[in-house]
């Protein structure tokens, strides 16, 4: 998708979704369980009975860019008030639609997981088949699956905003762990809003306690660092600290934040150490007005989605 792409929206649409996905807070009770369930590892719950479809079409229009995922040179985006996922790049375009808001994307090698508030599930599609394989732990498992990081050994990590946890599941879709609960102790959340995962750790954006959590790939917690922007006027003021987490990616050793109150990205080396910024406020090929989902590609290049600005924006690669 070029980086002056242009998508069509409303903006009292942008900012109905807006607080479906960002707002900051969980309901204050605690991890939930839908009624009937018996947790992830020990899961009744069914299958969904409706799937999404791929369908192919020029000129799509996408209402709401919420989340972005790359694989090679295709960049998907998950179109949350649009009910798709749309992959665009030089061999042409892929629609999966048939969604019920889908927040959290990920793609790992043939696979793109999709993560429907609506259906309250994490589906898997086939990419070259153009198909449905299952679900990770059937309809109802999330309440609100907004972010999923897929290892490369398959595993997957999925934040589900509203319980305050993030579930861990095999290649193969066996659960594995589940980290978290509300809370302000270390390895707890209060709305973890973002998550990536590499061979030796897995990093959480915990949104409403203001900080990244790292946890080991077992689940057990490593640290935390950030705390919340207090009175701050410059740049400075802000170096290692959040207002609002919307996404978090990994490249190497280092941890890129996105913080959408302030419209740009923290790079942070693996211990939290404070690196630079990327991006900036406004209307300019490498600006955002409302980031929501931050992820980088092979090549490098650090992708935001922008919905205010109707577009998916490729961000200015030197740090400030």
């Amino acid at each position: 998708m070029a980086k002056s792409t242009r998508i069509m929206t409303r903006t009292s649409l942008l900012l109905v979704a807006a607080v479906a996905l960002l707002g900051c807070t969980s309901n204050g009770k605690g991890p939930q369980t839908p009624a009937g369930a018996t947790g992830p590892a020990g899961s009744t719950f069914p299958e969904p009975t409706s799937t999404g479809q791929f369908t192919s079409a020029a000129n799509v229009k996408v209402a709401y860019p919420a989340r972005v995922a790359t694989a090679g040179a295709m960049t998907f985006v998950s179109d949350a008030a649009g009910n798709q996922v749309v992959g665009t790049g030089p061999a042409g375009t892929i629609v999966l639609g048939g969604l019920d808001k889908p927040l959290g994307i990920a793609v790992a090698g043939d696979r793109l997981y999709v993560g429907n508030a609506g259906r309250q599930d994490v589906e898997i599609y086939a990419l070259g088949q153009q198909q449905y394989l299952r679900s990770l732990g059937g309809q109802g498992a999330f309440l609100m699956p907004n972010a999923i990081a897929v290892a490369s050994d398959g595993t997957v990590a999925v934040a589900d905003s509203k319980q305050n946890l993030v579930q861990l599941y095999s290649a193969a879709g066996a659960h594995l762990a589940t980290l978290g609960g509300q809370g302000t102790d270390n390895g707890k959340f209060n709305f973890p809003s973002a998550v990536a995962i590499d061979d030796t750790r897995i990093v959480v954006g915990d949104q409403g306690n203001h900080r990244v959590q790292i946890f080991d790939r077992k689940g057990a917690f490593v640290a935390a660092f950030g705390s919340e922007v207090t009175g701050g006027k410059s740049r400075d003021d802000y170096k290692g600290k959040f207002t609002r987490i919307a996404g978090v990616a990994l490249a190497g050793a280092n941890i890129y934040v996105l913080d959408s109150a302030h419209a740009y990205v923290q790079v942070l080396d693996g211990a939290g150490n404070w690196q630079g910024f990327l991006g900036s406020s406004g209307d300019c090929a490498s600006c955002m007005k409302l980031g929501l989902d931050v992820a980088v590609a092979a090549d490098g290049s650090v992708l935001v989605t922008d919905p205010e600005n109707r577009r998916v924006v490729t961000l200015s690669p030197e740090l400030r």
